[in-house]
Formats: structure tokens, sequence, C-alpha cells
């Protein structure tokens, strides 16, 4: 019969308690502003929550997804680039040249291909790719090719002398002999100009990426994997036309001339051509050569596939940031962030205030209640800006360090009010009704001063939870928050202090102002319509 009795009003208080909530809850959405404020916070949460579903990418990893500064799609013009990719894994022996006693031979791989050289004297090989990719937009600024070989020495074979150089062709432009004027500044101040040729473009060779490499060829094994990104000024001064200039002072003034031009823009890339990828392997193992001699060598290129990302100029929903990063990833993740830690942290805060609240007002007028009154205003006399940045040099600028800094200073003032409730609540008669039962000073204040402050707790968090944001949000534009915290403060720092005002980045600029926004409204109004249902003076 107890247990019965226990279950019927455990049944009959959780009945009552979900009855005063719906109670609430149709008085909470007969206010206007209520739905608004609800509906504001619902659509950042549900974004943050379907971050992973709504973009493929890390906030964190920071991919490059396009150029950078890219435009939205929706923003952008059909013949502004868009990202394209293209993987090249079929190639042909396109031209062979064998002096000596030189044996080649050439093998297809899983999407890629194979070179086996054995004997003494010189081969080279161009090797191209069987497709090619048509380019259908106005010329994009960047592209990055992912090269992949390994070379190898033949076992029971001495280590020949090599080249891999890739080259990147279109040949369109090839074909029609274009050229790129550069005008030079000579030493005796003449004027003159220097043709290279478009189309053609070596993006990786291992000779002239050895520093201080004397030999037109190579020796040692090697495993390669490494991206070619264009425009790459260093790599422009490497070209076979610069390099074969015979005068150093000529060469100089050229490369420097030739170090401004944009390589994927304005030698490879033109509306509706062709675009070829072409490996050129050389072998050299010379008996005879003191300085670089080989006798019967052998040796093993292979090449993986190679994979050809132009980057396009207008991406996405949001567009690019200054490094090609995706903004609607950060944007959604910021929400996350705004939502879930906003009200985390609001939620803790307030919590800590109801705990020093409850003991100040209960106790007051005791040693224990001048002593956390004395706490509240030495704490309020604390800088909160300062104490996080001492914290963030000490411990590490992460979120956690800021929001606990936060959390350890934003108590007082609800403390204070919690203070004053309390000392009016503990004189009631229910409360002297469990005094003369026997109930504890922690029961008393748990289980009957507490539930009387929860719409001022609720109303304080609803109300906190912007004030957290911006607090971020400000230590992030002042440069001492986390570098790699998913939130619309790093946004906002990162396009204040990379450029996105000066390139007129809106797409960049915007969505995160507009977020945080959206979030303090969305709370503020919620805040608002509380205030009204549990404030007798504001019912209308």
């Amino acid at each position: 019969m107890a247990r019965a009795a226990s279950t019927a009003r455990v049944r009959s208080g959780v009945t009552l308690g979900l009855t005063r909530l719906a109670e609430i809850a149709v008085l909470v959405f007969r206010k206007k502003t209520a739905v608004v404020g609800i509906s504001l916070i619902l659509i950042l949460a549900v974004l943050g929550g379907l971050a992973p579903i709504l973009t493929p990418y890390s906030p964190v990893m920071r991919e490059v997804v396009a150029a950078d500064f890219a435009v939205p799609e929706w923003a952008a013009s059909p013949e502004i680039a868009r990202n394209i990719v293209k993987v090249f894994d079929t190639f042909k022996v396109e031209n062979r040249v064998i002096q000596g006693n030189v044996e080649v031979n050439v093998l297809r791989t899983s999407g890629g291909f194979e070179v086996v050289f054995e004997g003494s004297g010189y081969a080279s090989l161009l090797i191209v790719t069987e497709d090619y990719l048509e380019y259908p937009y106005k010329p994009a600024r960047s592209m990055d090719v992912r090269i992949a070989f390994n070379t190898t020495y033949l076992e029971g074979r001495s280590e020949a002398w090599y080249n891999v150089d890739t080259v990147i062709i279109n040949k369109d432009l090839v074909e029609r002999g274009e050229k790129r004027a550069l005008r030079v500044t000579l030493p005796d101040g003449r004027v003159t100009e220097f043709e290279v040729p478009r189309g053609i473009y070596s993006l990786y060779d291992v000779v002239t990426t050895r520093v201080g490499w004397i030999y037109d060829y190579f020796k040692g094994a090697l495993r390669v994997s490494a991206p070619a990104v264009l425009p790459n000024p260093m790599r422009n001064m490497l070209q076979p036309y610069i390099l074969s200039i015979k005068d150093p002072v000529i060469r100089d003034r050229v490369s420097q001339a030739f170090g401004e031009v944009n390589a994927a823009r304005e030698l490879l890339l033109e509306r509706g051509t062709k675009i070829y990828l072409a490996v050129n392997v050389t072998y050299y193992c010379d008996p005879m050569n003191f300085m670089m001699r080989c006798e019967n060598g052998g040796l093993r290129v292979s090449y993986a596939p190679i994979r050809l990302f132009i980057k396009g100029e207008a991406f996405g929903v949001l567009g690019t940031t200054a490094y090609g990063n995706d903004v609607w990833t950060q944007f959604i993740y910021g929400a996350r962030s705004a939502v879930v830690l906003g009200l985390a942290v609001a939620t803790v805060t307030t919590l800590v205030a109801l705990v020093f609240g409850l003991v100040a007002g209960y106790r007051a007028g005791t040693y224990t209640d001048h002593s956390i009154t004395l706490l509240t205003d030495i704490i309020y006399f604390i800088p909160v800006i300062p104490l996080v940045m001492v914290v963030g040099l000490v411990f590490g600028r992460t979120l956690w360090n800021i929001y606990a800094v936060l959390i350890a200073t934003a108590w007082p003032g609800g403390a204070r009010i919690i203070r004053q409730w309390t000392m009016t609540l503990r004189s009631s008669l229910y409360v002297e009704s469990a005094k003369a039962l026997g109930a504890s000073e922690w029961r008393i204040m748990i289980k009957h001063i507490a539930p009387q402050l929860v719409p001022y707790l609720v109303y304080r968090i609803v109300m906190a939870v912007p004030g957290v944001v911006f607090f971020e949000a400000g230590i992030q534009l002042l440069g001492f928050g986390d570098p790699e915290a998913p939130t619309w403060g790093r946004m906002i720092n990162e396009a204040y202090y990379q450029g996105a005002f000066l390139m007129n980045a809106w797409w960049w600029i915007i969505p995160p102002i507009a977020g945080l926004i959206m979030l303090a409204a969305g709370f503020v109004l919620f805040g608002m319509a509380l205030d009204e249902i549990v404030n007798p003076r504001l019912r209308r």
C-alpha cells in the first residue's frame, strides 16, 4: 500500500509539472515577441545541429575549397570560373629518344604508369595524358596540381642519373604560338621586350627544385608527393626559357619581371581550350663521365595519377575567405558554438549566482553573508578583458579559458538579486513550516526557495546568452581569442585582419554580424516575453 501511495504521489507530481509547463508554453506562445524570438533561435540551432550534414568540410582543418575571396555562386555571373577537379590516370608515350645500350619498358599501372631503364646511355621519354580537360570559363586565378611519384634503383645495378619533369600543356595555345611579352629595363637603362611562350609550364622538376644543385641530372632514390600551386613566382623563375638566358644580369631582370606573372591566368587558361599533363623522364648513365660516372645502371620510375584542381572564383553559398576556406562552413559551425556554448555558459553562470545568492540571503547578517558580499565586491572591481589577456598568455588562448574567466566574473550581479529574493522568501510561512518539521538549511534552500526563483533564473539565462556570445566576439576582435575555435568572433577577427574590408568581401563580413544580431534579437525578444509573463506590472 505504501509503495502504491508513493507511486501515485510521483505520478501526481509529474502530471502537475507537465500541466504547469503546458500552461507556461501557452502563455509564451501567445506573445508574438516570444514566437519571433524562438523562431530565430531555432533557425540558428537547426543550422548548427545539422552542420555536419549541411557541409562536408571541417571548420578546424580549414580545407582550401576554391580560390581566395571567391564570391558566392548565386552572386556570380555564369562565365566566372567554378571549381574543376580532373584526375588524369591514362598516359601514352608521345616521344621517345634512346642513345646507347639502354632498354626502356613502359608499363601501365592502376591509374598511372611505370618506366624501367636498364643499361648505359641516354634515354628521354615524353609521356602525355590521353585525356584532356576542356576549360569552359574565364581564366581562373589559381590552380593546384597534385603530383606523386617515386624512383628506385634496380637491385644489382649501379645508381644512374635521371630527371623527372611534370609539365602542364595547353595545346591550343602552343599550336597557335601564343606569347606573353615582358617589358624589361636593362642595366644600361634601355627598355626591351622579352617573350615567354604561353601554353606550356613546368610544374615540378627534380633538378631545379634542388637548391644549389649544379648537375643537369639527379642521383638518388626519391619519394615525391607534392602540390604544385599556381601562381608561384619562384617556379616562374625556374622555367627552362628563363634559365636558358646566358647573361646573368639580364636573366635576373627577366626573372623579376616574370615573377609577377600569374601563370594560371596569363599563360595556361583560356576559355574553350584543352589542357593536358605531361611527364618528361630522362635517364643518363655514362661509364666514361668522370664527374657523373655510372656503369650498367638500372632505374624504376613509378608515377601515380595526377589530380588537377582549378580553383573557382565563385563557390558555394557564402563564398570563401582570404585563404580559400568555406565561409558557409564557418558560419553554421559558428551558429552551433553560439547557441550551445552561449546557453551552457549562461546556465553555469546563473547556477553559480544561485548558490552564492541562496547561501548569502538565507544567512543574511552572518559571517558567511559578509564574506560572500565582500567577494562579490572584489570581483566587481576586477577588469575582465585584461584578466582574459593574462589568462590567455599564461594558460593558452582557448575558448574554455575565456569562458572560465567569464563564469568566474559574471555571477555577482545575479547573486545580489537572488540574495534579496532569498531574504524575502526565508520568512515565508512554508519556510517556517519546513523548519518546524526539521528540514535542513540546504533542503529548505533547494526544495522550497530555489523553485520560487525559477522564473528569474530562466529570464536571466535567456538574457545572458547574447552577452556571452558578444563577449567572446569582442575578445576575438582584440586578437586574444581562440584562433582555432569555430565561432563568429573568429570569423570577424579574420575578416578584419585578412583584408575582407579592403577586398569588399561582403559575403565574409555580413554573415557573422548578421548571426550575432539574429541571436541577440532572438534571446532578447524571448526574454521580453518571459518578463511580461512573470512580471504582473508588464502584463496586458
